[in-house]
Protein backbone atom coordinates (compact mmCIF):
# COMPACT_ATOMS: atom_id res chain seq x y z
CA UNK A 1 0.00 0.00 0.00
CA UNK A 2 2.50 2.19 0.81
CA UNK A 3 4.76 1.37 -2.68
CA UNK A 4 1.50 2.20 -4.29
CA UNK A 5 1.04 5.75 -2.51
CA UNK A 6 4.91 6.61 -3.50
CA UNK A 7 4.00 5.54 -6.57
CA UNK A 8 1.56 8.22 -7.44
CA UNK A 9 3.82 10.48 -5.26
CA UNK A 10 6.21 10.13 -7.91
CA UNK A 11 4.03 11.04 -10.44
CA UNK A 12 1.95 13.68 -9.47
CA UNK A 13 5.79 15.22 -8.83
CA UNK A 14 7.41 14.31 -12.49
CA UNK A 15 3.67 15.74 -14.03
CA UNK A 16 3.93 19.12 -11.81
CA UNK A 17 8.07 19.13 -12.72
CA UNK A 18 6.95 18.83 -16.30
CA UNK A 19 4.05 21.42 -16.34
CA UNK A 20 6.77 23.69 -14.60
CA UNK A 21 8.68 22.81 -17.22
CA UNK A 22 6.54 23.43 -19.89
CA UNK A 23 5.48 27.11 -18.01
CA UNK A 24 9.32 28.20 -17.95
CA UNK A 25 9.85 27.70 -21.56
CA UNK A 26 6.92 29.46 -22.54
CA UNK A 27 8.16 32.45 -20.76
CA UNK A 28 11.61 31.79 -21.86
CA UNK A 29 9.85 31.90 -25.45
CA UNK A 30 8.05 34.91 -24.50
CA UNK A 31 11.07 36.69 -23.93
CA UNK A 32 12.92 35.40 -27.07
CA UNK A 33 9.89 36.40 -29.37
CA UNK A 34 10.04 40.51 -27.29
CA UNK A 35 13.88 40.55 -28.23
CA UNK A 36 12.90 40.72 -31.65
CA UNK A 37 10.57 44.21 -30.88
CA UNK A 38 12.49 45.72 -27.81
CA UNK A 39 15.96 47.40 -28.50
CA UNK A 40 18.30 45.90 -26.17
CA UNK A 41 16.51 42.60 -25.28
CA UNK A 42 18.52 39.61 -25.18
CA UNK A 43 16.09 36.37 -25.18
CA UNK A 44 19.49 34.14 -24.96
CA UNK A 45 20.35 35.88 -21.64
CA UNK A 46 16.90 35.35 -20.67
CA UNK A 47 17.64 31.73 -21.34
CA UNK A 48 20.72 31.76 -19.12
CA UNK A 49 18.65 33.40 -16.49
CA UNK A 50 16.37 30.23 -16.18
CA UNK A 51 18.93 27.63 -16.70
CA UNK A 52 17.74 26.75 -20.24
CA UNK A 53 20.47 27.86 -22.52
CA UNK A 54 22.59 24.94 -22.72
CA UNK A 55 19.27 23.09 -23.23
CA UNK A 56 18.26 25.52 -26.18
CA UNK A 57 21.62 25.14 -28.01
CA UNK A 58 21.61 21.06 -27.49
CA UNK A 59 17.66 21.01 -28.74
CA UNK A 60 17.98 23.22 -31.90
CA UNK A 61 21.47 21.76 -32.54
CA UNK A 62 20.08 17.96 -32.48
CA UNK A 63 16.51 19.01 -33.33
CA UNK A 64 17.31 16.50 -36.60
CA UNK A 65 19.00 13.64 -34.96
CA UNK A 66 16.98 13.73 -31.66
CA UNK A 67 13.74 15.39 -33.16
CA UNK A 68 10.79 13.89 -30.62
CA UNK A 69 13.09 15.01 -27.40
CA UNK A 70 13.70 18.42 -29.36
CA UNK A 71 10.92 18.77 -30.79
CA UNK A 72 9.04 18.10 -27.43
CA UNK A 73 11.60 21.19 -25.87
CA UNK A 74 10.83 23.57 -28.44
CA UNK A 75 7.15 23.50 -28.38
CA UNK A 76 6.23 26.03 -25.65
CA UNK A 77 9.08 27.92 -26.59
CA UNK A 78 7.56 28.53 -30.19
CA UNK A 79 4.37 28.97 -28.48
CA UNK A 80 5.88 31.88 -26.32
CA UNK A 81 7.64 33.45 -28.79
CA UNK A 82 4.57 33.83 -30.84
CA UNK A 83 3.13 35.38 -28.00
CA UNK A 84 5.71 37.68 -27.33
CA UNK A 85 6.40 39.54 -30.78
CA UNK A 86 2.36 39.91 -30.64
CA UNK A 87 2.57 41.24 -27.61
CA UNK A 88 5.58 43.26 -28.81
CA UNK A 89 3.31 44.51 -31.73
CA UNK A 90 0.02 45.33 -30.01
CA UNK A 91 1.35 46.54 -26.71
CA UNK A 92 5.17 47.46 -26.21
CA UNK A 93 5.93 48.86 -30.02
CA UNK A 94 2.88 51.58 -29.26
CA UNK A 95 4.81 52.25 -25.48
CA UNK A 96 7.85 52.86 -27.31
CA UNK A 97 6.30 55.82 -29.21
CA UNK A 98 4.32 57.28 -25.75
CA UNK A 99 7.30 56.47 -22.96
CA UNK A 100 10.29 55.10 -24.96
CA UNK A 101 12.87 56.14 -22.35
CA UNK A 102 10.77 54.86 -19.49
CA UNK A 103 10.39 51.35 -21.59
CA UNK A 104 14.07 51.26 -22.48
CA UNK A 105 15.02 52.21 -19.21
CA UNK A 106 13.06 49.17 -16.92
CA UNK A 107 14.31 46.13 -19.95
CA UNK A 108 17.98 47.83 -19.16
CA UNK A 109 17.42 47.01 -15.04
CA UNK A 110 15.89 43.70 -15.97
CA UNK A 111 19.27 43.44 -17.41
CA UNK A 112 21.48 44.42 -15.58
CA UNK A 113 19.92 42.86 -12.23
CA UNK A 114 19.84 39.54 -14.03
CA UNK A 115 23.94 39.62 -14.41
CA UNK A 116 24.61 37.22 -11.21
CA UNK A 117 23.09 34.33 -13.48
CA UNK A 118 26.33 34.73 -16.25
CA UNK A 119 28.94 35.38 -13.70
CA UNK A 120 27.53 32.12 -11.90
CA UNK A 121 28.01 30.17 -14.61
CA UNK A 122 32.07 30.57 -14.29
CA UNK A 123 34.76 31.62 -12.04
CA UNK A 124 34.58 35.06 -11.71
CA UNK A 125 38.39 36.21 -11.51
CA UNK A 126 39.56 39.56 -13.23
CA UNK A 127 42.91 38.02 -15.39
CA UNK A 128 44.09 40.29 -17.76
CA UNK A 129 42.84 37.50 -20.17
CA UNK A 130 39.44 37.44 -18.56
CA UNK A 131 39.02 41.24 -19.02
CA UNK A 132 40.26 41.53 -22.41
CA UNK A 133 37.48 38.82 -23.28
CA UNK A 134 34.75 40.87 -21.52
CA UNK A 135 35.99 44.45 -23.51
CA UNK A 136 35.80 42.34 -26.72
CA UNK A 137 32.30 41.52 -25.55
CA UNK A 138 31.25 44.93 -24.50
CA UNK A 139 32.37 46.67 -27.55
CA UNK A 140 30.59 44.38 -30.44
CA UNK A 141 26.64 45.71 -28.80
CA UNK A 142 28.13 49.30 -28.61
CA UNK A 143 30.01 49.58 -31.53
CA UNK A 144 26.50 48.07 -33.70
CA UNK A 145 24.97 50.55 -31.29
CA UNK A 146 26.84 53.38 -32.78
CA UNK A 147 26.75 52.14 -36.33
CA UNK A 148 22.82 52.42 -36.15
CA UNK A 149 23.01 56.54 -34.59
CA UNK A 150 25.80 57.69 -36.73
CA UNK A 151 26.51 55.73 -39.87
CA UNK A 152 24.29 56.41 -43.15
CA UNK A 153 22.88 53.63 -43.49
CA UNK A 154 21.48 54.20 -47.14
CA UNK A 155 18.00 53.72 -48.52
CA UNK A 156 16.74 50.48 -47.68
CA UNK A 157 13.46 48.90 -49.22
CA UNK A 158 11.23 46.17 -49.19
CA UNK A 159 11.22 45.43 -52.79
CA UNK A 160 10.66 42.33 -54.00
CA UNK A 161 13.71 41.09 -56.04
CA UNK A 162 16.10 38.67 -56.24
CA UNK A 163 18.99 40.43 -54.69
CA UNK A 164 16.72 41.35 -51.16
CA UNK A 165 15.42 37.83 -51.67
CA UNK A 166 18.84 37.24 -50.85
CA UNK A 167 19.79 40.30 -48.44
CA UNK A 168 16.28 38.90 -46.21
CA UNK A 169 17.73 35.16 -46.25
CA UNK A 170 21.55 36.95 -44.63
CA UNK A 171 19.33 38.94 -42.30
CA UNK A 172 17.47 35.90 -40.89
CA UNK A 173 20.79 34.22 -40.77
CA UNK A 174 21.80 37.42 -38.65
CA UNK A 175 18.81 37.37 -36.58
CA UNK A 176 19.27 33.52 -35.60
CA UNK A 177 22.65 34.44 -34.21
CA UNK A 178 21.84 37.43 -31.76
CA UNK A 179 19.17 35.34 -30.58
CA UNK A 180 21.74 32.60 -29.86
CA UNK A 181 24.74 34.82 -28.36
CA UNK A 182 23.83 36.06 -24.90
CA UNK A 183 23.66 39.86 -24.87
CA UNK A 184 23.32 40.52 -28.77
CA UNK A 185 19.74 42.21 -29.56
CA UNK A 186 17.92 41.63 -32.82
CA UNK A 187 16.77 44.52 -32.91
CA UNK A 188 19.61 46.45 -32.44
CA UNK A 189 21.33 44.63 -35.14
CA UNK A 190 18.57 45.39 -37.56
CA UNK A 191 18.77 49.12 -37.04
CA UNK A 192 22.29 48.97 -37.11
CA UNK A 193 21.95 47.31 -40.76
CA UNK A 194 19.34 50.22 -41.53
CA UNK A 195 16.36 47.61 -41.46
CA UNK A 196 14.48 47.40 -38.75
CA UNK A 197 12.46 50.15 -39.08
CA UNK A 198 11.53 49.33 -42.78
CA UNK A 199 10.20 45.75 -42.18
CA UNK A 200 8.45 46.95 -39.28
CA UNK A 201 6.37 49.64 -41.73
CA UNK A 202 5.84 46.58 -44.01
CA UNK A 203 3.96 44.40 -40.71
CA UNK A 204 0.66 45.63 -41.19
CA UNK A 205 -2.42 43.94 -42.46
CA UNK A 206 -3.26 47.01 -44.94
CA UNK A 207 0.69 46.86 -46.52
CA UNK A 208 0.06 42.99 -46.81
CA UNK A 209 -2.63 43.62 -48.59
CA UNK A 210 -1.58 46.02 -51.04
CA UNK A 211 1.69 44.21 -51.38
CA UNK A 212 1.06 40.26 -51.41
CA UNK A 213 4.41 39.53 -52.35
CA UNK A 214 6.12 40.64 -49.60
CA UNK A 215 5.01 37.32 -47.95
CA UNK A 216 8.33 35.70 -50.22
CA UNK A 217 10.44 38.22 -48.12
CA UNK A 218 9.55 36.98 -44.85
CA UNK A 219 9.68 33.58 -45.86
CA UNK A 220 13.61 34.40 -47.07
CA UNK A 221 13.82 36.11 -43.26
CA UNK A 222 12.52 33.03 -41.94
CA UNK A 223 14.60 30.42 -44.13
CA UNK A 224 17.84 32.48 -42.97
CA UNK A 225 16.75 32.03 -39.72
CA UNK A 226 16.04 28.67 -39.67
CA UNK A 227 19.31 28.14 -41.72
CA UNK A 228 21.37 30.23 -38.91
CA UNK A 229 19.57 28.54 -35.81
CA UNK A 230 20.79 24.98 -37.13
CA UNK A 231 24.19 26.27 -37.96
CA UNK A 232 25.22 28.43 -34.66
CA UNK A 233 23.50 26.21 -32.52
CA UNK A 234 26.04 23.78 -33.48
CA UNK A 235 28.60 25.71 -33.24
CA UNK A 236 28.03 27.45 -29.75
CA UNK A 237 27.19 23.57 -28.50
CA UNK A 238 30.94 22.62 -29.64
CA UNK A 239 31.90 25.94 -28.41
CA UNK A 240 30.77 25.53 -24.85
CA UNK A 241 31.73 22.07 -24.39
CA UNK A 242 35.49 23.08 -24.97
CA UNK A 243 35.79 26.91 -23.95
CA UNK A 244 33.05 27.26 -21.60
CA UNK A 245 34.91 29.72 -19.48
CA UNK A 246 36.10 31.65 -22.54
CA UNK A 247 32.95 31.63 -24.10
CA UNK A 248 31.14 33.13 -20.85
CA UNK A 249 33.39 35.71 -20.69
CA UNK A 250 32.93 36.95 -23.95
CA UNK A 251 29.14 36.37 -22.86
CA UNK A 252 29.22 38.93 -19.72
CA UNK A 253 30.83 41.47 -21.77
CA UNK A 254 28.33 41.26 -24.52
CA UNK A 255 25.43 41.45 -21.67
CA UNK A 256 27.37 43.99 -20.51
CA UNK A 257 27.35 46.00 -23.98
CA UNK A 258 24.16 45.65 -24.81
CA UNK A 259 22.40 47.38 -21.65
CA UNK A 260 25.05 49.94 -23.00
CA UNK A 261 23.30 49.88 -26.18
CA UNK A 262 19.45 49.75 -25.04
CA UNK A 263 20.30 53.31 -23.65
CA UNK A 264 21.97 54.40 -26.47
CA UNK A 265 20.82 52.92 -30.33
CA UNK A 266 19.01 55.22 -33.70
CA UNK A 267 15.81 55.05 -31.63
CA UNK A 268 16.55 55.93 -28.50
CA UNK A 269 19.26 58.86 -29.76
CA UNK A 270 15.84 59.81 -31.20
CA UNK A 271 14.41 60.95 -28.06
CA UNK A 272 17.75 62.82 -26.40
CA UNK A 273 17.83 64.48 -29.47
CA UNK A 274 14.16 65.80 -29.42
CA UNK A 275 14.89 66.28 -25.30
CA UNK A 276 17.23 68.40 -26.26
CA UNK A 277 15.09 70.76 -28.97
CA UNK A 278 12.05 70.44 -26.87
CA UNK A 279 13.11 70.16 -23.50
CA UNK A 280 13.16 67.01 -21.12
CA UNK A 281 10.00 64.86 -21.13
CA UNK A 282 9.82 64.65 -17.26
CA UNK A 283 7.20 62.01 -16.90
CA UNK A 284 9.29 59.89 -19.03
CA UNK A 285 12.60 60.87 -17.46
CA UNK A 286 11.15 60.19 -14.07
CA UNK A 287 9.59 57.26 -14.81
CA UNK A 288 12.00 55.71 -16.28
CA UNK A 289 14.55 55.91 -13.54
CA UNK A 290 12.08 54.45 -11.13
CA UNK A 291 11.69 51.81 -13.63
CA UNK A 292 15.07 50.91 -14.15
CA UNK A 293 14.87 50.75 -9.89
CA UNK A 294 12.26 48.33 -10.19
CA UNK A 295 13.57 46.04 -13.11
CA UNK A 296 16.87 46.16 -11.48
CA UNK A 297 15.67 44.87 -7.93
CA UNK A 298 12.97 42.54 -9.18
CA UNK A 299 15.35 40.16 -11.49
CA UNK A 300 18.01 40.36 -9.06
CA UNK A 301 15.84 39.04 -6.08
CA UNK A 302 14.03 36.82 -9.15
CA UNK A 303 17.66 35.19 -9.88
CA UNK A 304 18.63 35.24 -6.20
CA UNK A 305 15.68 32.46 -5.65
CA UNK A 306 16.39 30.61 -8.84
CA UNK A 307 19.39 30.30 -7.20
CA UNK A 308 17.71 28.99 -3.73
CA UNK A 309 15.45 27.09 -5.60
CA UNK A 310 18.57 25.13 -7.55
CA UNK A 311 20.07 24.56 -4.33
CA UNK A 312 17.36 22.65 -2.74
Amino acid sequence: MSEEINDVKSCNQSTQDAEAGFFKRSILGFFLGLAVIVPGVSGSTIAIIFRLYDKLVWSISNIIKKIKISIMFLIPLVVGAIAGVLTGFLTIQKLLDIIPFALVSLFAGLMLGSMPSLTSEVSLKLTKKNLLLILIGITIPISMALISVFANSGDRNCDVNVLNFIIFMILGFIVAITQLVPGCSATATLMALGYFKKIMDTVHLSYIKDNPSVLLLYAALILGFLIGALCVSRLIEGLIWKYKKTLYMVFIGLSIGSICAMLFNSDIYLVYKNWSVNGVDNLDLSLGISLFAIGLVGSFMFVKYSFKKNVK
